[in-house]
């Protein structure tokens, strides 16, 4: 007697069916399993797989760590470091993004080399310690806690967050003790400029071209701001920064060192002459914001120049204008 396919099928369902007390079973199991997980987490926010994990992409020979919580202490550290100016000033602390950007600072731990010492580091799955870098302490985490600690939305390119000692600012008179001697001296003095890329793209190029320090007039926002240190790709580790809590206070310092005082002004009579700025030994170039721009203050004690323009536009961003202008009146006597 031939049995119909449904009929079939149907026994072979009833044959397979989960009995009720056995799947009230496993619900319960999961459900424990969860809870378990949960409270793991909160307690000690490092993950039981850890091992498995390191198994999986090659990292079972070391001992690191592992946070898998945005909740864990030393994550929510580093994420107030890169949002809390008075944090990070209190502490002496920045936080650092990326190996490209950790490179970009300390170089690439050549032999011989001194390496910087990080306060901790988190490692994604798959990343080692930069070569230039070496860390009090070592974690590694999760794509989102990556993020979480360097306070951002995007985790391209992110494979290390790291928590470095603040670079040290100069005073006025350290500034002025320390260049007394050089033969050539290239500042930039930032008044008022409050947007942190700008900042950081400017930096970035003062080191380009061979600028010594970096000097913040009152109203400049934070070098170490978060935004400002990815902008600046690693330049705000490798400029001497000066703080000045005046322009009357540069002014002086200016006079003290001779250098020569010039203002990015777009209604500037003259342009800038290349060959002038130059042959001068010793020169300070101060710019303000597009909106704003420089105050009277700055614009009575230094030489108005402008931008060499064709074309017929009324202004530039201050950080297009300051890499043109840098370019311009780099010291070619070194």
């Amino acid at each position: 007697m031939m049995t119909h396919p449904r009929a079939s099928f149907i026994a072979t369902l009833a044959r397979t069916r989960v009995h009720p007390t056995s799947r009230s079973t496993a619900l319960e199991a999961s459900a424990r399993a969860s809870r378990a997980c949960a409270a793991s987490t909160s307690r000690g926010d490092y993950d039981d797989a850890y091992d498995d994990r390191r198994r999986e992409y090659g990292n079972g020979d070391d001992d690191y760590e592992y946070v898998s919580s945005v909740e864990n202490a030393a994550v929510k550290r580093l994420a107030k470091l890169c949002k809390n100016r008075k944090f990070r000033d209190d502490e002496r602390a920045v936080v650092l993004a990326s190996s490209t950007l950790m490179r970009e600072c300390f170089g690439t731990g050549a032999p011989g080399s001194t390496k910087t010492r990080a306060r901790v580091l988190f490692l994604s799955d798959t990343a080692s310690v930069p070569p230039g870098v070496d860390a009090a302490r070592v974690l590694r985490a999760p794509e989102r806690v990556l993020k979480k600690c360097a306070g951002v939305a995007n985790a391209d390119g992110l494979d290390v967050v790291g928590e470095f000692e603040l670079p040290h600012v100069l005073t006025r008179g350290e500034f002025e003790k320390q260049y007394a001697s050089k033969a050539t001296v290239r500042v930039l003095a930032l008044e008022g400029v409050q947007d942190p890329g700008n900042l950081g793209t400017l930096a970035r190029t003062a080191v380009a071209f061979g600028w010594d320090a970096l000097a913040l007039l009152p109203g400049t926002c934070d070098a170490f701001n978060d935004k400002a240190m990815r902008a600046a790709r690693g330049a705000t580790f490798r400029i001497d920064l000066v703080a000045f809590d005046s322009f009357d206070a540069l002014k002086k310092s200016a006079k003290t060192l001779g250098m020569d005082m010039y203002a990015a002004e777009p209604d500037a009579s003259q342009d800038v002459n290349p060959e002038r700025a130059q042959s001068t030994p010793r020169a300070c170039l101060v710019l303000g914001t597009e909106g704003r721009g420089l105050s009277d203050e700055a614009l009575g004690g230094c030489q108005p120049v402008a931008v060499p323009m064709a074309g017929d536009m009324e202004s530039l961003n201050v950080g297009i204008a300051g890499g043109v202008l840098m370019y311009l009146m780099r010291s070619t006597t070194r």
